[in-house]
């Protein structure tokens, strides 16, 4: 048994360090255009994550339910980083500019294909690796809460490499969020909902800038 735990914290450190190296080459070299770099990252991150901890969630749990609180929840961190956003600009001079940064990788490519990206490949893809794997490995280790915020601050820490702090407490927040939501309800089927929908909300539909 301390064998296999050994062997699932090596995984665990090996993807969070890959991540990492990503993340870098997205939002630090920009070297690819950032929708296919972050494509590529996320799905080799998810796939890796079903690799090492087997299959995030069961067919049975896709139920009205789960995508009735999917879309809710989605909306409501909507709200939330509108609010956000708000008081945001009240408090830091530099905040308006670093957003206004963050919506510069909307004309890497048409908002069709954006949305495509956001619904059927980063969204579902980071929510199987961050929450179906990382936090539940984090969780199995830790514990529930512990776990939880392990599993959030990493998401978070992940994004300053970006240097921009405003993305980077996005992060956070929406890895607090997702990981409650996820301690809570142990699927990742309304989280995949949520994070695809909000997604969609806040960079196609209804930018807050």
């Amino acid at each position: 048994m301390d064998v296999r735990r050994e062997i699932q914290n090596q995984q665990a450190i090996f993807t969070i360090v890959l991540a990492a190296i990503f993340w870098f080459i997205t939002f630090g070299l920009k070297l690819i255009n950032f929708w296919y770099s972050m494509a590529f990252a996320s799905t080799i991150l998810a796939t890796l994550g079903i690799i090492f901890g087997g299959k995030s969630f069961k067919k049975e749990e896709i139920t009205a339910k789960n995508i009735l609180i999917g879309v809710v929840s989605a909306f409501a961190l909507y709200g939330i980083f509108w609010l956000g956003n708000f008081l945001a600009g009240l408090m830091f001079n530099f905040a308006p500019h670093q957003v206004g940064n963050i919506y510069e990788i909307r004309s890497e490519s048409e908002l069709w294909f954006i949305t495509f990206i956001l619904l059927f490949v980063t969204s579902p893809a980071e929510e199987i690796f961050w929450r179906g794997f990382l936090q539940r490995w984090a969780e199995q280790k830790k514990g529930k809460i512990p776990g939880w915020l392990i599993g959030a601050f990493i998401y978070g820490g992940v994004h300053v490499i970006s240097g921009n702090f405003m993305l980077t407490m996005a992060a956070l927040i929406a890895g607090l969020f997702w990981g409650f939501m996820y301690q809570k309800m142990e699927t990742i089927v309304p989280l995949v909902i949520s994070h695809a929908l909000w997604t969609v909300l806040i960079f196609v539909v209804f930018p807050i800038m």
